[in-house]
């Protein structure tokens, strides 16, 4: 099950479905509402976890002393309706949080994709809770996802203080939303946002918060920078969070990001020295707040960047793809945007050979591209690009790429491709 966001005449935008899958691109002409719409998603998502689900429309049924809830697709529509009814009553109040000021839009609403096959069932059982003695009458809460009749995710037991079997309902449903909105039933999946100006920001953020830098932010920046002022390294990572940090010390860093107090260094494992962040190059500035979100104490399960291959070179931009695809196979769901056509063209590789592989299981001669199977996408994991054209009137369309598998050639960015042929034409003439 997907979840899409639709908006409609929101500030360029005419029209835009963006399904939010595990990874979501973003290309497109400079000014045509890219950055905007990955905004207005981050403070949705954000408002809508603490969206009150409904209760009703949910099938109950007592099974040896277990109370199994089953959400299944009319309770996914009337959850769809009464987010859209909240949607539209507040739809100036969220814009206005998110953007800190106002902007017209026609529409925006949610609809999910799947409902007919998907459906979730929930245990409730009553245990107890706490320490020998002291214990309490609790609801343990099992949760199981199904697609076409068959599981295809547990999640982890949760435990809930109370007897009032309405309010463990409550939970139970709560954390099934949870689940359709973050892929997660834990409160702590958090999310970022690294604005395209991430560099500046981040050797300037403590001036913003003493007052000494005025000017209006909007809340995904705003959050990110209180990400940086909070920001403490967690020295036990899971093994997941450990590989994509030194993936990203070996292939794109090559050294190690280290955080002395409210202080950022790097160290430079080529010239064997520990400078100051602010005399570091500006590679090692763009890439440092990838490394603080993936080594933080703060979990961060979603992940969006503006224009992703900022001050990388082309060689470097070819292993962000590979780290960005390992990101996303770890759990996490990420959404960038980019100008970039050897990012395009490089993901797009990586999006062609998991399709051929997984038609042909075949890795073998992944050795010869210098790949291993790790770059390529995991069987359960979805991928969404849009390219955001110039439509009509100065306003932009928004159009999903279709993947092209016969004959094998995976997205058309024609932006790209045009740019490129004009380039192509140009040298021609001029050699002719």
């Amino acid at each position: 099950m997907v979840l899409h966001l639709l908006v409609k005449n929101f500030g360029r935008v005419e029209a835009a479905d963006i399904a939010l899958d595990n990874l979501v691109v973003f290309v497109g002409n400079n000014n045509s509402g890219k950055t905007l719409i990955m905004q207005l998603i981050y403070g949705i998502r954000e408002e809508l976890g603490k969206f009150s689900v409904p209760v009703s429309g949910v099938k109950k049924s007592d099974m040896n002393g277990q109370c199994l809830i089953r959400c299944d697709q009319e309770w996914f529509r009337k959850l769809e309706l009464q987010i859209n009814s909240f949607l539209e009553e507040n739809k100036e109040r969220i814009i206005e949080r998110i953007f800190g000021v106002p902007i017209s839009a026609g529409e925006i609403r949610v609809a999910l994709e799947g409902v007919e096959s998907s459906y979730f069932v929930s245990s409730l059982s009553e245990c107890q809770i706490g320490e020998e003695g002291s214990q309490k009458l609790g609801v343990s809460i099992d949760i199981l996802q199904y697609e076409n009749g068959e599981t295809i995710r547990s999640f982890e037991n949760q435990l809930f203080e109370g007897n009032c079997a309405d309010d463990a309902v409550k939970e139970a449903l709560r954390m099934v939303w949870k689940v359709i909105l973050s892929g997660k039933t834990v409160t702590d999946s958090g999310q970022i946002f690294l604005p395209a100006s991430r560099s500046g920001l981040q050797l300037l953020y403590k001036h913003y918060f003493i007052g000494e830098v005025e000017g209006n932010l909007v809340r995904p920046v705003k959050d990110f920078l209180r990400f940086l002022q909070l920001y403490a390294e967690d020295k036990q990572l899971p093994d997941s969070r450990r590989a994509l940090l030194e993936f990203g010390e070996e292939h794109l860093l090559q050294g190690q990001v280290i955080q002395k107090g409210e202080e950022t260094f790097y160290e430079d494992w080529q010239a064997g020295r520990i400078v100051s962040l602010h005399i570091a190059s500006s590679m090692i500035h763009e890439l440092t707040p990838f490394m603080k979100v993936l080594g933080a104490t703060q979990k961060v399960d979603w992940l969006y960047c503006d224009e992703v291959e900022n001050s990388l070179h082309p060689f470097m931009q070819r292993e962000m793809a590979r780290w960005l695809i390992r990101m996303v196979n770890a759990g996490m769901h990420v959404m960038i945007s980019s100008h970039s056509d050897t990012m395009a063209s490089r993901l797009n590789n990586l999006l062609m050979l998991t399709h051929l592989n997984r038609r042909k299981a075949d890795y073998g001669f992944l050795s010869e591209l210098e790949l291993v199977e790790a770059d390529l996408l995991c069987s359960d994991v979805k991928a969404g690009i849009y390219e955001f054209r110039n439509g009509k009137e100065g306003g932009t369309e928004v159009e999903k790429l279709e993947f092209i598998s016969h004959p094998l050639m995976g997205y058309d960015f024609q932006l790209f491709g045009k740019n490129l042929d004009k380039l192509y034409d140009e040298a021609e003439k001029i050699t002719r």
